[in-house]
């Protein structure tokens, strides 16, 4: 047809096909509008066997339509958007009932806890009439996405029990939106603890912390394989305030701004827990929370001085084996059980050096919590803003003193040495940049006997070429001589050493203290009538060396 296209005209059913099925307003504003100023109890009338007999509709239809209010209608079968087309299509009305007087606005409800499960399923329509109206300048009340991000909150809101404004931003690669919302009622919970804790003048509990860390969620940590049960890809731990993280760097934890009342009130727990303890005035930069699994033995390699732990919930066993005697000179797995402690964590702190051999017994139960409080490895080095924003929910940042401190507290480690059957650690364990150094000093001593080999053969070499220079000319000793058929070259620090065959091997030169050893007088001829076969270089040059001398020996015997 040259330039001209053919294009097909689309049947009037096809076109109404694609509207209403990839077409989300396919409905009328209105129709929008009066659904979503219908409550749970709102009372609705259908149209009794409105739909085409025979159709699966129709089978989903003659369910819902016996409904008498809303929530009914969505109890029975009822999709969402089936109440705006039934709407629309005149199946349905409303009949009497609670009305709101307005439309359902999500960005406009104060208390978001308080909306049912009908007003959320309902509420979904107003980003699809916010998206009709394109509500003006982005940010207004009548944005789509506005009301999208709305939504998500309100649904989050009341299924976790918190309201929106309470509700923390959240970061997107560390936390899901329901792990938001449910610290967030963490948050709220650990804020009401305080405020009855300072009113009444009284210490925070046990109880009280374990009623915050029910509604914590605890994050699935994959990196901390050294506390992972055998079998376990990951476990519940996680660390809140000081944190070490790539490059070395020391950073305030994302929890220390968005859910800082949780932080307040479990450093006042352990400051009112240890009020005549061992542990009085202790003083760290992080904790530890753990959550349902037990820890195997291992030791702790990023902590200074010594840790509290206490562990909380409903559970029996889960006890804290405790090497206090580890100087880490024995294997783990060396360690003998009759020489642990068993610490009843459940029902008092633990006072201890984590960087000693410690494991958590199994347990059963519901749950198990427990806190570690501990100062990070390298805190003299955290910035001044970081430690104000630790020291500002309530962390007691240590000083050296504070370490040295709580370091005398405890004994330093006697060892249980190497009995029959322990194995000692072969070697200490380092990080990348000391199997690096390691290695580097391992070649750098190969290195160096080989250049020793090298300057010992030398120093031979050139001993005899000074006694043979020395010497009378002799018919044997004007040349040297040529290489021995069979002679097989050795291998001996990098360099090769040729060895003569047939008769007596010519002995190593090393091992020789002098060339031209004498006996009675006269020197000592080797026992066979062959000459001795020199030292020479190995490779090409060797090649070269052993040609030359073959051409000069062919020389000598020509001109005599």
């Amino acid at each position: 047809f040259g330039s001209l296209a053919f294009v097909p005209r689309r049947p009037e059913f096809l076109s109404l096909y694609h509207t209403r099925r990839f077409n989300a307003m396919a409905y009328k504003p209105e129709s929008y509008s009066e659904v979503l100023r219908w409550l749970e109890d709102t009372e609705i009338e259908y149209v009794p066997h409105g739909k085409k007999a025979g159709t699966k509709s129709y089978d989903r239809y003659e369910k819902y339509s016996q409904a008498k209010t809303v929530a009914a209608a969505l109890e029975f079968g009822s999709k969402p958007l089936d109440l705006v087309h039934d709407f629309e299509k005149r199946l349905l009305k409303r009949v009497a009932g609670p009305v709101r007087d307005e439309p359902l606005n999500l960005i406009a409800v104060e208390d978001t806890t308080t909306l049912t499960k009908t007003d959320l399923i309902i509420g979904a329509f107003a980003y699809q009439l916010a998206k009709r109206e394109k509500g003006g300048e982005a940010g207004d009340d009548k944005d789509p996405e506005k009301v999208r991000q709305a939504l998500r909150k309100a649904k989050l809101s009341a299924k976790f029990g918190v309201k929106v404004e309470d509700m923390a931003a959240g970061v997107g690669w560390a936390e899901s939106p329901s792990m938001v919302a449910s610290r967030s009622r963490a948050n709220v919970e650990a804020t009401k603890i305080l405020e009855a804790v300072a009113a009444e003048g009284r210490k925070v509990t046990a109880e009280e912390v374990l009623r915050v860390l029910r509604l914590w969620a605890v994050k699935k940590n994959s990196d901390r394989k050294n506390v992972m049960p055998q079998g376990a890809t990951w476990v519940h731990s996680e660390t809140v305030g000081l944190l070490h993280c790539s490059g070395g760097r020391l950073i305030a934890t994302l929890h220390t701004r968005a859910y800082p009342k949780v932080l307040t009130l479990l450093c006042q727990w352990l400051k009112d827990d240890q009020e005549n303890g061992p542990a009085k005035d202790f003083q760290f930069t992080s904790i530890i929370i753990n959550s349902s699994y037990s820890a195997k033995r291992h030791r702790d390699h990023l902590n200074v001085g010594p840790s509290c732990i206490r562990a909380f919930g409903n559970f029996q066993g889960g006890n804290l084996k405790y090497w206090p005697e580890d100087d880490k000179k024995t294997n783990l797995e060396s360690l003998r059980e009759e020489d642990a402690e068993v610490l009843d964590v459940q029902n008092t702190t633990a006072f201890m050096d984590g960087n000693r051999a410690h494991e958590v017994e199994a347990f059963t139960g519901d749950e198990r919590f427990s806190l570690v409080f501990f100062t990070a490895g390298h805190y003299q080095k955290t910035a001044d803003d970081v430690r104000e924003q630790l020291v500002q929910v309530g962390i007691p940042f240590p000083d050296e003193d504070a370490v040295a401190r709580a370091r005398a507290l405890l004994p330093a480690p006697r060892g249980y040495g190497i009995g029959a059957g322990e194995t000692k650690a072969s070697a200490k364990k380092v990080g990348r940049k000391g199997r690096k150094m390691m290695l580097k000093k391992e070649e750098g001593q190969k290195k160096k006997s080989l250049f020793g080999t090298a300057s010992l053969f030398n120093k031979v070499l050139a001993a005899r070429r000074a006694k043979e220079s020395s010497e009378p000319a002799s018919a044997n000793s004007g040349a040297l001589p040529t290489k021995a058929p069979g002679a097989a070259p050795k291998k001996l620090g990098g360099l090769f050493f040729l060895k003569a065959s047939g008769g007596a091997s010519a002995p190593n030169p090393l091992k020789r203290k002098a060339e031209g050893a004498v006996e009675n007088g006269e020197e000592k001829k080797p026992a066979s009538a062959r000459p001795r076969k020199p030292l020479m270089m190995g490779g090409l040059l060797a090649k070269i060396q052993a040609k030359q001398q073959q051409q000069q020996q062919q020389q000598q015997q020509q001109q005599q």
